[in-house]
């Protein structure tokens, strides 16, 4: 009798970028990591090495601080991040039409198509776009792990995007500077691994959900 064929799966590590700074007069997009921010993608390529993780695709946002952080974490595994467009953080023009799109969903007339578009292409402002960038990467990548260094609002996205029902908590809750959310795809169906996590930061674990956490006289954002 033929054994049956597992079902490809992916695992995602999505990883905050670490705690930056915007310098006086810069924009967002060249806010660089403070010495802590650096610490923080040290703490994690090193724990990523020692567990012996190795990414069958690694990939960062184009913004200055998630591609020093995936450079950084990309030190310590041998491997060097590819920049994938469309996984940035929420552009100052998409805020207003993401905030209105967010409270007529919380009414709930929207329940039935964000089911439907669950690991699928959406229109929806910000999310859209992060899909479309996910969906880029896990067509190149329908087996193994993927690192993927992003942004706070970019981890609140594909979770909105594949757990739908939970929403408005993935807006609220903020995860924490080079923590790690894991994610389990299978023929587009997703599972939650693991959720935030930034024990394997050490000493400097506290420091990953602090706003406004000063460190050597940096404020960090």
């Amino acid at each position: 009798m033929t054994e049956p064929v597992p079902a490809p799966a992916v695992e995602l590590y999505l990883i905050r970028h670490g705690n930056a700074k915007k310098l006086q007069g810069a924009s967002y997009v060249t806010a660089p990591l403070t010495e802590l921010g650096r610490q923080q993608a040290t703490r994690t390529g090193e724990y990523l090495q020692a567990q012996g993780v190795p990414f069958d695709g690694y990939y960062s946002s184009a913004l200055e601080r998630a591609i020093e952080t995936a450079t950084l974490i990309g030190g310590k595994i041998g491997q060097t991040p590819t920049i994938q467009p469309g996984i940035q953080e929420m552009e100052y023009r998409e805020i207003p039409a993401t905030v209105a799109a967010e409270l007529v969903a919380r009414t709930g007339m929207l329940n039935r198509y964000f089911e439907a578009r669950i690991g699928k292409p959406i229109r929806f402002p910000m999310i859209g776009r992060v899909a479309e960038g996910m969906l880029s990467i896990l067509g190149r990548h329908p087996n193994g792990r993927v690192g993927i260094v992003v942004h706070g609002g970019v981890i609140s996205s594909i979770l909105a995007w594949y757990f739908p029902d939970n929403r408005r908590h993935w807006w609220s809750a903020t995860v924490g500077n080079c923590s790690i959310t894991r994610i389990r795809v299978i023929e587009g169906c997703a599972t939650l691994v693991e959720f935030d996590a930034v024990a394997h930061l050490g000493d400097l674990a506290e420091s990953a959900h602090r706003r406004n956490y000063t460190f050597t006289g940096d404020e960090g954002v």
